[in-house]
């Protein structure tokens, strides 16, 4: 019983509440905007909300399980200076979430109030206490961040490719493909001392070679914010998984030269955050270097996703496509395809050139009186 209510108090925390309202609020702005640039959803369902109920939890029970087995904690006085700081960036800057920020400033808050600030409030009345776990856990929990992130990045990152209509480029309208998911993982953590034994006399506590340990579940964001403009976006995030990944290798690292040397946890964590912010400085730098963009076209029409469940799904077709002929007529306009289409509205033949350059001969049957609901998504003719 006492192990359940542990688990369900992870339900009570203000901070999972306001995650998951954020990332409703996302999703409901990216269907609105896709539905004013295109006419219609690219992707109908609230998908963003769908990752972060299946995808999160099924990471945070993987972390846990590792936390526990490792002996993780995390001071009390950690878990609520990071909840505070989480809750205020969702709330006060809707447009940004910084979870590894939050995550070295924590720490160093924790951590430098209890070994290097001298006139710090006396926190012996409310029964916490500055930095008392070992500094290695906060190298731990910043490699876990960065490997979390790097498998969710390259296994999930571009997989739902949805575009947004951006300001002209030449005379041109140009799309990009902006990330704007975060997950919230439950992970569960132990928590040093006695102040759960003093304040909720029913939470379950045990006893390690005599210190007390509470387990508590905590919300951790882990997410990211990047808008890819001119490269396929699968191949930008399995990149940037990679290199997260070698950041908790760097991360773990720290930990080991932190067990003769603890004093380094201010420096470490900030090359670790520095090093971050390199990666998605440089990605981004790499993409505004490219000479391609995923702009209007004369000489036919960009394809610029692909809505699921649909007969485009079978024309193998990707975003970056210009579809040159339709049905063996010349197209330079969404009203031309669609024209095109229905000169035989029960089959689709297209002839399309790449992002290489490469031409091939792509055709596929669709909806019998339905040659709209084909699911290209293209740029829409503009009025006057």
């Amino acid at each position: 019983m006492r192990t359940f209510i542990a688990c369900g108090s992870f339900l009570l925390q203000p901070l999972v509440w306001l995650a998951v309202l954020r990332i409703w609020l996302t999703s409901r702005s990216r269907i609105k905007g896709e539905r004013h640039d295109f006419g219609s959803a690219v992707f109908s369902d609230h998908f963003e909300l769908r990752h972060l109920l299946t995808q999160g939890v099924v990471l945070g029970l993987g972390l846990s399980l590792v936390n526990l087995l490792m002996g993780f904690s995390l001071p009390l006085l950690w878990i609520m200076v990071y909840e505070a700081l989480a809750f205020a960036t969702l709330l006060l800057i809707p447009t940004t979430v910084l979870p590894m920020l939050l995550i070295v400033v924590t720490s160093l808050i924790t951590v430098l109030g209890g070994s290097y600030i001298t006139d710090k409030p006396d926190l012996a009345m409310t029964g916490l206490h500055w930095g008392s776990v070992p500094v290695q856990n906060y190298f731990w929990l910043a490699a876990m961040f960065f490997l979390l992130l790097g498998h969710w990045l390259a296994n999930y990152g571009g997989r739902f490719v949805s575009p947004k209509i951006y300001a002209k480029q030449r005379g041109k309208r140009i799309a990009g493909y902006p990330w704007r998911e975060f997950l919230v993982l439950p992970m569960v953590t132990l928590v040093p001392g006695d102040w759960f034994t003093s304040h909720l006399a029913f939470w379950p506590v045990f006893s390690i070679h005599g210190q007390s340990f509470a387990v508590l579940v905590v919300p951790l964001l882990v997410g990211l914010r990047f808008t890819v403009f001119r490269q396929v976006p699968r191949e930008v995030y399995q990149r940037l998984g990679k290199q997260m990944i070698w950041l908790a290798v760097i991360a773990m690292a720290f930990l080991g030269w932190s067990t003769a040397q603890p004093q380094i946890l201010p420096v470490g964590l900030i090359v670790l955050l520095v090093g971050y912010g390199f990666i998605l400085w440089r990605a981004k730098r790499y993409d505004d270097r490219q000479q391609f963009w995923y702009s209007q076209v004369d000489d036919g029409v960009r394809v610029l996703g692909i809505r699921p469940r649909t007969p485009a799904v079978k024309l193998d077709l990707n975003a970056g496509d210009i579809i040159l002929e339709c049905n063996h007529q010349a197209v330079n306009s969404e009203t031309a395809f669609y024209e095109a289409l229905l000169a035989n509205p029960t089959y689709c033949h297209l002839r399309v050139r790449n992002m290489l350059g490469e031409l091939k001969v792509t055709e596929t049957a669709i909806y019998s009186g339905a040659p709209h609901e084909i699911g290209i998504v293209l740029f829409r003719d503009q009025e006057g």
